[in-house]
């Protein structure tokens, strides 16, 4: 029986999106790959976001906790404009490394088109590389310093700024946090 992913999946970069496997729910964090059935489930609510490629199992819950373990030190230290763990680098880049690529030839719409593509390797390493690798370009963008840690009480997600008021990773967080502010001026 498959389980439904119930964290939050937005259109954010996906390595956001791992970063955002840890999540408040009803007051508590949850951790959205505690398990294998939970890993499994968000690799199903993200699969169209993921290369086609390797054979084999995907990656372990295991596996991407240690990833997101990384990627959050990564977006954490861009969020505060300072340098990540050296461990947090290391981890990140391992994953990135572990696919080996090749420029391949391809058509579309009659016009030819080169692309890299993963080559000989499991699915759990292309998987894994792929989240290393945007973790990667979204850190060393020119667009990092739009990165940011939602401003709502006890909301523990990131997102990537696209509008220059954003302030919340969602409506609903901004709707808590503006109820919060108003609470608190009232009560003086």
């Amino acid at each position: 029986m498959d389980v439904e992913y119930r964290g939050p999946v937005r259109d954010e970069p996906i390595s956001i999106e791992l970063h955002n496997t840890l999540y408040v729910a009803e007051g508590e964090l949850v951790d959205g790959l505690c398990d294998e059935r939970s890993a499994s489930a968000w690799l199903a609510a993200i699969a169209d976001r993921l290369p086609n490629a390797g054979k084999g199992r995907p990656p372990s819950a295991v596996q991407l906790r240690e990833l997101r373990q990384a990627v959050r030190q990564l977006l954490r230290a861009s969020i505060d404009g300072a340098a990540p763990p050296a461990s947090a680098v290391e981890v990140v880049n391992r994953h990135a490394a572990t696919v080996p690529r090749a420029r391949v030839l391809t058509w579309r719409d009659g016009e030819p088109i080169a692309e890299w593509q993963p080559v000989r390797a499991s699915r759990s390493d292309v998987v894994l590389a792929h989240l290393a690798g945007d973790a990667i370009d979204l850190v060393s963008s020119p667009g990092r310093g739009e990165i940011r840690a939602c401003d709502a009480p006890s909301c523990v997600l990131a997102f990537v700024r696209h509008r220059t008021r954003r302030e919340w990773c969602s409506v609903a967080c901004g709707n808590r946090a503006r109820q919060a502010r108003h609470y608190h001026r009232s009560k003086r």
